[in-house]
């Protein structure tokens, strides 16, 4: 983990947030995704548990961001807009039936351990997750309907991310 606390984090965020999202919204074209790849920069950011030091965060945070764009526009022009979901059970019905029912078993029994520690997070935290990752939703979105500031948004997609990474493992 970075050895840098919740408040110096958003500290970051504040900081570099113009200058990011005018470099995101000019590699993405597209201001909902800049707005959106912004918020997870920082929650990569502040997940980030490798063995090298973080001698410059803002050169740090600027190459998690072009990364996370880069992936954007390689989804983006791979699918172009087809359901994403939709191409993975394609790639399903390919697959020897002894394989498949072994996945499905595994993602039945991850799909149990995610809900109960989806349970065990408070109500606000738990809302801002689904929110964000289940039902997609912009940042923007999100502060308006629960009426929080960004900063909260991200502290309580960080508490979510972390803790069911603890209980299940990788969700992304």
């Amino acid at each position: 983990m970075l050895e840098l606390s919740a408040a110096d984090i958003a500290d970051l965020m504040h900081k570099h947030r113009q200058e990011l999202l005018g470099f995101l919204s000019q590699r993405t074209r597209c201001t909902d995704a800049a707005q959106d790849i912004f918020q997870e920069t920082f929650i990569r950011y502040a997940g980030y548990d490798g063995k090298q030091r973080v001698e410059n965060h803002r050169a740090f945070i600027f190459r998690i961001a072009a990364n996370l764009a880069t992936d954007y526009l390689r989804s983006r022009n791979r699918h172009g807009g087809t359901d994403l979901e939709a191409d993975e059970g394609d790639d399903e019905q390919t697959e020897p039936a002894t394989v498949s029912a072994e996945r499905s078993a595994m993602s039945q029994q991850q799909f149990e351990h995610f809900i109960a520690a989806l349970d065990e997070l408070s109500p606000k935290c738990r809302e801002v997750f689904v929110l964000l990752k289940l039902k997609h939703c912009s940042y923007a979105e999100v502060e308006q309907r629960l009426g929080i500031s960004q900063t909260m948004i991200f502290k309580y997609l960080t508490q979510a991310m972390r803790h069911c990474r603890q209980k299940v493992g990788d969700l992304d």
